[in-house]
């Protein structure tokens, strides 16, 4: 019990620092985002409402990505109440994706 205590502790530690350089950035306000939202919410009609559209993925727990053009959608989406709206193109380019 007490490995698995300790492994689930370094987990957390490894996994807080990609999170933590996501959220620190500035907030953003169009183009792509990642919208994190509770499981029950409808991120979709969140982001469809502030003027985007999703891009995938349709099913996820807690995540989607989403890309909007207008320079208001970001305040318009974290008025519609999700945990975070983080900036995409830092997402993409922690997971080595580039274009």
């Amino acid at each position: 019990m007490e490995n698995l205590s300790i492994s689930l502790v370094a987990l957390a530690l490894c996994l807080s620092g990609p999170v933590l350089a996501l959220a620190s950035l500035p907030p953003v306000n169009h183009g792509l985002v990642l919208v994190v939202s509770p499981p029950w919410t409808e991120r979709e009609a969140q982001i469809l409402a502030a003027g985007g559209r999703g891009i995938g993925p349709r099913i996820a727990a807690m995540g989607t990505l989403a890309q909007a053009d207008a320079p208001d959608f970001g305040p318009r989406l974290r008025a519609a109440g999700p945990f975070l709206v983080l900036d995409g193109r830092a997402l993409t380019a922690l997971c080595g994706v580039t274009g």
